[in-house]
Parts: C-alpha cells; structure tokens; sequence
C-alpha cells in the first residue's frame, strides 16, 4: 500500500466535502478540524519512510548530542548539512529524543503553522488542504530541513504582517539557517518588502501571466545555463543549484494549475483591490519564481514549497473576500467553479499518476511503513528494511526518467 497514495486521496475526499456542505458553514468548518487532524495523524505516524531518510539517519546517528561541540566544530557537520538544523538535531538527541520523534515533531510543527495560516481563510479550507497535500506532500513527509524552514518562513510572513517586526526578522534568520534554499525565499520577499507599493494590481500577474505563457513555448532551460555558473553565490550554493536544474521541461501538466492560479488572482484583483501586506509580497514573490523558473520543474518544487501554502490562502482569501463584501464581480461564479473543475481533475491526475510511477520502481520505497508496525517487528529490523530500500531507490530509481535532462 502506497501511503502517500492514501493520504492524497483521502485529502482529496474531504475537500471535495467542502462542495456539498455550502449551505452548512458549521459543518464545514467540523469537517475541517477532522481533515486537519486525520492529514496530520498519518503523516505524523510514518516510520523511517521515504527514500530521503538515507541520509537523514545516518545524518541523526552521527551528529554529536553536544549543541555546544557543534555550534564551536560546524565545520564537522556530517553531510554538510546546514547549522541550524545540526544544532535542532544535536539537541534533541541531547535530551533523548529518538529519530521517528524528531520526525514526528517537525510534522506536528509544520501542520500547526498550516493551521495558523488557514485561519485567514474564511471557507473550504478543507479543499484548500487537499491542494497543499496534493501539490507539496514531497517536503511534508521527506524533506525535514525544509519543511522546518518553510514552516519558519510562513511564520515570518504572519509576523510582518501583523507588524512583529523583531520576531519576524528571528523567522527569517532561522528559515536560512534551516535549509540553504531559505535564503532565496527570505530574500526576494524581503527585497520586495522594501518596493513601495499601495494597492495590488491585476496588471502585475497578467504580466507573470504572459511570462508564464512565455516560457511554455521558448526553450528557457537549454539556454540559462552559463548564466547560472557565473552568478555571485558561493561554491555550495552554485552546487546544489546545478543539481536541480539538471531536469527541465517544457510541457508540463502543472502548467494548468499555474497559470489558472494567475488568472483568478488578477481576475479578481481588478474588483476587490486591496492594500498590498506582506502575505501579498510573498504571493508575489512566489508567483515570479512559477512564471520565470516554471521549466526548472526539479528546482522550483523546492521553492514554491515555501509560497504555496501563502499563495493557496491568498487566492482563497481573495476570491472569498468578494462574496462576502458583495462586490459584484462579473462572471465571478463561473470563473471560481471552472478553477476548481481544473484543480480538482489535475489532483485526481496527479495522485493517479504519483501511484503508477511508483508501482514501476524496484525499490518499493514508498510502501506504508508506520509506527503500528511496531506491533509486530522490532524497530531495528524496520529501520534496517527501509533504509535497504532508500538505498535501492538512489542506486535504481532516482533520475531514472532521463530524457528530461538537461543537456
């Protein structure tokens, strides 16, 4: 049983509950806080799972449990991982907590943020889930560094938005130090803080909308490369950037999802204009980074991971916020419901096709392994199980799909 698989589908069940329970705004928000709590439960209860825990344990089991002998030997961090989530794990491990807990922390942290941020969206939140878990389960279940990093970046967000300046900028610092990536996030949100702007403007993402459409039809990713070797980062930055950028596509079938969500934001921005906040910038931000980087697929599922849960509310947000301030948008009806047509057949699409991917691969790597297992096998025999078959995964089925790379 693909677990991941489970968990997509039953996201997608309840928030398609959220179109049969209109009427019914109380039984909606109940059926939220059972979706929020069974989305959480069973990404919590994974066990060594996925195919990234490979290096996260040996990472884990390596690390010294001194936060004091890391902090003063960074250079010694195994797997050069970065300071920050060293020092997260040293301490943890100093106080006894086991790998499947860290994991299970950073889970139950990241959902809490995600309840946070959802809060500002007024109804079905539910589906606005089901799009998260659809679009972004790859950083909630594999990736630790990161997930703890967007949950930070989020809450640096919230924090300048509600005018918490000095806590936000802590956000920030600890969004970089969580994972190298932070820095591009933390980064250009930052640099567009600093543009003056009054009021939103529809004319801005019609014209992310054009480049969107742009770089569906020029060869973007055949001809960026010696730019990219040439840019002022350092050596480990330029590194790990090449290495995602080794894919790139044209045609995707994402570029559905993009470009709708371009289109209902600066359709309803012509309507419902409104002071621009910092979930505002971000948005922004994130909607650049989809309309320049969208070829670099491998790349930009890393970044957006870090805007698409302000994005996904924002848009809710807006679309929302006019219906209930009676603006009369034209056509608004019809423009929300063909947007959650097109959502909804692209997450039945995805999940089906993330599940007969995964039937293809030799390594079975994303076969259910939860902690009821425990039940019935010692927690070194499954430790030993999965990470035998993370190994397979690296060694038989990563970049097996070789005909998108990049030449």
């Amino acid at each position: 049983m693909n677990l991941i698989t489970v968990i997509q589908v039953i996201a997608i069940l309840f928030g398609l509950t959220d179109f049969l329970t209109e009427r019914y705004p109380r039984l909606q928000r109940d059926i939220y806080y059972l979706s929020l709590f069974t989305i959480t439960f069973l990404f919590t209860i994974k066990y060594y799972y996925g195919a990234d825990i490979w290096n996260y344990v040996h990472f884990y089991n390596e690390i010294n449990p001194s936060p004091k002998y890391v902090w003063h030997h960074s250079n010694t961090i195994p797997l050069n991982f970065e300071l920050g989530y060293a020092l997260l794990c040293s301490a943890m491990k100093h106080v006894g907590i086991s790998f499947y807990w860290m994991t299970a922390i950073i889970s139950l942290f990241y959902f809490a943020v995600i309840a946070l941020l959802f809060r500002n969206i007024p109804r079905k939140r539910s589906f606005a889930l089901a799009i998260l878990v659809v679009l972004d389960f790859n950083c909630i279940f594999a990736t630790y560094r990161q997930c703890l990093a967007v949950s930070c970046f989020i809450l640096f967000v919230l924090c300048f938005k509600d005018r918490r300046y000095i806590l936000g900028v802590l956000m920030a610092v600890l969004t970089v130090l969580f994972h190298k990536s932070g820095i591009f996030a933390v980064g250009l949100t930052g640099l567009l803080m600093l543009i003056p702007a009054r009021k939103d403007s529809a004319s801005l993402y019609q014209l992310l909308l054009l480049v969107l459409v742009l770089t569906l039809v020029m060869p973007i990713a055949q001809i960026s490369g010696p730019f990219i070797r040439h840019l002022p980062l350092p050596s480990s930055y330029l590194v790990s950037i090449q290495h995602h950028l080794t894919l790139g596509r044209q045609i995707q079938t994402i570029f559905v999802v993009y470009a709708v969500t371009l289109f209902v934001i600066a359709y309803f921005t012509q309507y419902n204009r409104s002071r621009v906040q910092a979930v505002t910038v971000s948005v922004i931000a994130g909607l650049i980074l989809v309309a320049f980087m969208y070829q670099y697929y491998y790349l930009l599922v890393r970044l957006r991971s870090y805007f698409l849960p302000l994005v996904i509310t924002y848009a809710f947000s807006l679309v929302q916020g006019s219906e209930d301030q009676g603006k009369r948008v034209p056509y608004g009806a019809l423009v929300k419901q063909a947007a959650s047509f097109l959502l909804l057949l692209y997450m039945g699409y995805a999940t089906y096709a993330f599940n007969r991917d995964t039937r293809k691969m030799k390594s079975n790597v994303y076969i259910a392994s939860t902690v009821f297992d425990l039940l019935d096998h010692r927690s070194s025999d499954i430790e030993k199980s999965q990470m035998n078959k993370a190994l397979k995964f690296w060694k038989e089925d990563f970049m097996k799909d070789t005909h998108n790379k990049v030449n």
